[in-house]
């Protein structure tokens, strides 16, 4: 059977678009539905070419109903993972509805995940929600959908439904992808030219004629408890990994079959196990892969030993994203929960500057327990540190993290907040603004440190 898997577009006026890369959920939902005969067509819309259209969101629906008709799907998945792109999901599955109202369509996602009874009940053109992972569930329904019985939806874990009587039934019951089982994503299935990016701005040191940036992951969860972070309700909290072996094997298909030598390493916890990125490291040297890659996760300082670091540069590591998060030690340590020690982070980065790589910093302003002299405690981290690139990020309070439930709590939204209605109005992440009031600075004080923090930027960049 046909099944038609689509990744929403972001057309949102207060974001400027740069950021093209192949969507690795649809990827890896395609690999695994070929094992199982079926047939996908990807729809990948976070693409230049929908970038370069006068209309975008027409052209997306116009893309999606051409699909349906052209290639007869039996099932179609949306994939979003983030809550921003929640209406634009929902405006895509009422287009698929209108064009065949008989297929049926699942979605999944961190916002899905984290609302599950309001979609079913309140958008009825969701028919499924995979809770988490959504691998075993896509492959599941196919299997049913094609030959024509259903069966007890029941059975199936990590699963959200609506039974004959239209009650929304969900089995949370969680049953963890062997992550090493799954099969390489079907990058045979990607046209490259659809996600070319202007590059000339990035860390290019080896001179490669690079115009794409290729995401490439070696694991999933995270075991840490970050209080603002809600990458667990997808992933979970025990780490899974590919073996270093396999995960070149991508790399090396990518660069032999696909011409790419530019990856991002999206891994959030790629040094955590130094056995684990010295094995991947080591096996990029043996096989000669001339590649540069950077990391899109915040690499784990506290375990990013001098080794590792050599390591990593000499695989071919041209630009790395730090992430100290906070200069304040109580609230980096106490509030965050992150427990990383101030040394760490100078030391980590005095051993990373022996090196040509581009360094980047990850920060958060704006928690509950912020002051004028924390935050000034950052920017004085920021101006020792010298990183030549510092994104300064408002706290996004995201539903299921604990900053979430304290922020509701003690009516710490700046705006308000109607909880009820979170599940199709959420509060969109990567917002220049502030959503929250911390408890003892004022609106003026809070607005003129998000204003210092955008124009610290660039303000150390090195000429590499």
């Amino acid at each position: 059977m046909k099944v038609l898997l689509i990744c929403p577009y972001l057309d949102d006026p207060q974001i400027k678009r740069n950021d093209f890369l192949p969507s690795a959920a649809l990827l890896s939902l395609a690999a695994v539905l070929r094992t199982e005969g079926h047939e996908p067509v990807l729809l990948d819309l976070n693409s230049k070419r929908t970038h370069q259209q006068a209309e975008p969101t027409r052209y997306c629906h116009e893309r999606i109903v051409d699909a349906i008709q052209r290639e007869r799907p039996g099932f179609v998945g949306i994939s979003f993972l983030f809550s921003g792109f929640m209406k634009t999901a929902m405006e895509y599955a009422r287009t698929v509805k209108a064009t065949d109202p008989s297929l049926q369509i699942m979605t999944g996602g961190i916002h899905a995940t984290t609302y599950p009874e309001e979609i079913l009940s309140l958008c009825h053109d969701f028919d499924y929600i995979a809770l988490g992972e959504g691998e075993p569930q896509m492959v599941e329904m196919a299997n049913r959908i094609a030959r024509g019985d259903l069966g007890n939806l029941n059975e199936i874990k990590s699963f959200a439904f609506r039974d004959e009587n239209g009650k929304v039934r969900i089995n949370r019951d969680r049953e963890w992808i062997n992550y090493e089982d799954l099969p390489m994503q079907a990058w045979d299935m990607v046209d490259f030219t659809e996600f070319e990016m202007d590059l000339s701005n990035y860390s290019n040191f080896k001179g490669h004629d690079i115009k794409n940036v290729v995401p490439v992951i070696s694991e999933r969860g995270c075991p840490f408890k970050c209080t603002f972070c809600d990458m667990y309700l997808v992933q979970g909290r025990k780490l899974r990994r590919r073996t270093p072996e396999r995960f070149v094997d991508e790399l090396e298909y990518l660069v032999k079959e696909k011409g790419q030598r530019f990856f991002t390493f999206m891994d959030d916890n790629l040094t955590v196990d130094n056995k684990h990125i010295l094995g991947i490291c080591n096996e990029i040297l043996r096989r000669g892969l001339d590649i540069q890659f950077t990391t899109a996760g915040g690499l784990g300082m506290n375990s990013l030993k001098t080794e590792v670091i050599d390591a990593m540069v000499a695989a071919g590591m041209t630009s790395a994203l730090l992430a100290p998060e906070h200069g304040s030690e109580y609230i980096r340590n106490t509030v965050i929960k992150k427990g990383l020690k101030r040394d760490t982070i100078y030391k980590v980065v005095e051993d990373l500057k022996k090196h040509r790589v581009s360094l980047a910093g990850n920060w958060i302003m704006g928690f509950p327990e912020d002051t004028n002299e924390t935050l000034q405690e950052t920017m004085d981290m920021i101006d020792e540190l010298k990183l030549d690139r510092n994104w300064v990020g408002a706290l996004i309070p995201f539903p299921g993290t604990p900053v979430f439930d304290q922020c509701v709590r003690d009516n710490l939204f700046i705006d308000g907040i109607d909880v009820g209605n979170l599940w199709q109005e959420p509060v969109r992440a990567h917002q220049e603004g502030c959503v929250i009031k911390p408890y003892n600075m004022s609106l003026d004080d809070l607005f003129a440190w998000r204003r210092k923090f955008i124009d610290v930027r660039f303000k150390h960049m090195r000429q590499l």
